[in-house]
């Protein structure tokens, strides 16, 4: 499919709800602006008429929130907890393993094209938890799968996939599966 055409990378929201089905699916905007840099009301009707039209197409509450570009402040997180989203990931790739204090501002791992994702995951594997649970947290774009030659992303991301999958003593959880567990 050809770069220069945005609706080639698009799904039907019929094709999304049985594609996504079982899978947890998050807001991120209604039209993909700096959140930043709108008033309250507008951020508010962004998450609102994406959340609403979410739900439409999924049939459950959508109550998890993928900042655009990354970027937010703190009239942002405010706002997303004002309309019933409970958490929110950012862009911000740690490279460690905390668990966020504010789950409105969930700083992931890294990204599933960072250079040193496997020596993490090994690193993540090999820890002993001292001072409780730990996170390993992978982000990325689904439409990065498909895009450039130089790097063969659905092959590089099966080799993670199978590097961190099936480990003993790992918990494998959702976004909200990991925050409301006991």
């Amino acid at each position: 499919m050809p770069d220069d055409d945005p609706d080639a990378w698009r799904v039907s929201k019929a094709e999304a709800a049985e594609l996504y089905q079982g899978h947890e699916i998050a807001t991120h905007a209604k039209s993909h602006p700096h959140l930043e840099t709108l008033s309250r009301t507008e951020i508010a009707a962004e998450i609102m008429d994406d959340r609403h039209a979410l739900e439409k197409i999924a049939g459950y509450p959508v109550i998890g929130h993928a900042y655009p570009y990354g970027s937010y402040n703190d009239a942002v997180v405010e706002v997303l907890g004002e309309c019933g989203i409970r958490y929110a990931r950012t862009t911000r790739s740690t490279k460690g393993f905390g668990i966020p204090e504010n789950p409105l501002l969930l700083d992931p791992t890294c990204h599933h094209r960072d250079p040193d994702v496997f020596r993490l995951i090994d690193e993540f594997l090999a820890a002993e938890p001292t001072d409780g649970d730990m996170l390993f947290y992978l982000w990325g774009h689904s439409f990065e799968f498909d895009r450039g030659e130089e790097f063969n992303s659905w092959d590089h991301i099966d080799r993670v996939l199978r590097a961190i999958s099936g480990k003993p003593g790992v918990e494998y959880v959702t976004n909200i599966g990991f925050f409301d567990r006991g």
